[in-house]
């Protein structure tokens, strides 16, 4: 289940079909996964909740596109404890996303920062070279699943 909850901010940018569009795209990425029975909430705010959370969860005192929050630790999409759980919350801020997509392309860039925050809660980074590898690999063949 994928549940997309959107802030007043972030509503005014943001139709309600892209809503579901980005949903039904994160539905598709978990199938692909063998993982429709697992729980993710999306969140889709503004800057300034995203600095927010930045501040007080990484320290860092500036907006960013993509935050996840998982509920446990995962060792990879195929850790067996991410099967029917609540993986966690992925929060874009969708102002930051529109800036770097443009309007006709929002929904494109949202669903790409939902499947990039959905390997982050199976315990995927980038970081370090070879992680970053792996990571992008499998972002890319949950984008082209979740296009089908």
């Amino acid at each position: 289940m994928v549940d997309v909850l959107v802030r007043p901010e972030a509503r005014k940018l943001i139709d309600v079909s892209s809503q579901r569009q980005l949903a039904a795209r994160l539905r598709a990425a978990l199938r692909v996964l063998d993982r429709s029975r697992s729980e993710v909430t999306v969140l889709l705010t503004c800057d300034e909740e995203m600095r927010g959370l930045n501040h007080d969860y990484r320290k860092l005192d500036r907006a960013t596109d993509v935050l996840s929050f998982h509920q446990q630790e995962l060792n990879g999409e195929s850790d067996p404890a991410g099967d029917g759980v609540l993986l966690g919350d992925i929060v874009i801020s969708v102002e930051t996303a529109l800036r770097r997509s443009g309007k006709g392309r929002l929904p494109g860039e949202l669903a790409r920062l939902a499947v990039h925050g959905l390997c982050h809660l199976f315990g995927h980074d980038h970081h370090r070279p070879g992680e970053a590898e792996i990571m992008r690999k499998l972002e890319r063949k949950l984008l082209r699943a979740s296009r089908k």
